[in-house]
């Protein structure tokens, strides 16, 4: 899948949110509760939240000429119903490469998003001043941006460094902050490091989850992952034994064949 996104400037965003959801309702099927909605066409869809000052709004489709048709559906009508208000409706895509630059932004946002169900204790311990080290790079990463916040990443690269294993890529760092949840993040991040991996020549790719962290093993599955091993009592966490869970996900069709 393709995402993108607007954020619209305005002191009225619940007012349009529900203007817009309504109206498209009429013609295809769509979702309103008080702070968001969805309008899902044939081709793709658009999920809205309002916030106290703006409108988000991210598009999700197959092609990119269905995410653009999409866009200028939403953004049109949009832009009609606003006759008073001079909105500027500005798309770009959901999901970038990391640059150096973002360092600090993924150090507060790492820090933030850590849960100890979602990883161990023992990486808080050491205050750390940088989020990018030899180890973790920019290159390998990809963020989310809502309106120039950062809002998730992901980390994707070889799992070893031996020629054998160079079709299979690893997912690491996985991370949406809280306030960005329920809103495709993460799956637009899953979606795009799965591409990344695949233009550098993966066949595979595969994560560790930890079990505790039921919430990323159901995204994982609903995205095609499965279950390839557990690793019983991996680690003690808070005096209790957690496993630790290996799942994998073949980009081109598996086969058995010698090549």
């Amino acid at each position: 899948m393709l995402y993108s996104t607007a954020r619209v400037v305005t002191d009225r965003p619940h007012r349009y949110l529900k203007q817009l959801v309504s109206h498209m309702g009429r013609k295809v099927p769509t979702e309103l509760d008080e702070d968001r909605g969805s309008i899902r066409f044939s081709i793709g869809s658009c999920l809205l939240v309002a916030s106290t000052a703006h409108l988000d709004m991210i598009v999700k489709a197959g092609t990119a000429d269905a995410v653009a048709a999409v866009e200028d559906t939403t953004a049109g009508h949009l832009l009609r119903f606003a006759t008073r208000d001079r909105l500027t409706v500005d798309w770009l895509p959901l999901v970038r490469p990391a640059t150096t630059e973002d360092d600090a932004a993924l150090l507060a946002l790492d820090r933030a998003a850590w849960t100890a169900g979602s990883g161990l204790p023992s990486t808080r311990a050491e205050e750390r001043t940088a989020y990018f080290t030899e180890r973790r790079k920019p290159e390998t990463h990809l963020v989310a941006a809502l309106g120039g916040q950062l809002v998730g990443a992901v980390s994707t690269h070889p799992t070893t460094p031996f020629p054998e294993g160079a079709h299979v890529f690893g997912l690491w760092n996985l991370v949406v902050a809280e306030q960005a949840r329920r809103t495709g993040i993460a799956s637009a991040l899953l979606s795009a490091a799965e591409r990344r991996a695949g233009s550098q020549g993966a066949k595979k790719v595969g994560l560790r989850v930890l079990a505790t962290n039921t919430g990323a093993i159901r995204l994982y599955e609903q995205h095609g992952y499965t279950v390839e091993g557990r690793h019983i009592d991996e680690f003690l966490i808070d005096g209790t034994y957690v496993d630790d869970i290996s799942m994998g996900k073949c980009l081109t069709p598996s086969s058995r064949r010698s090549v």
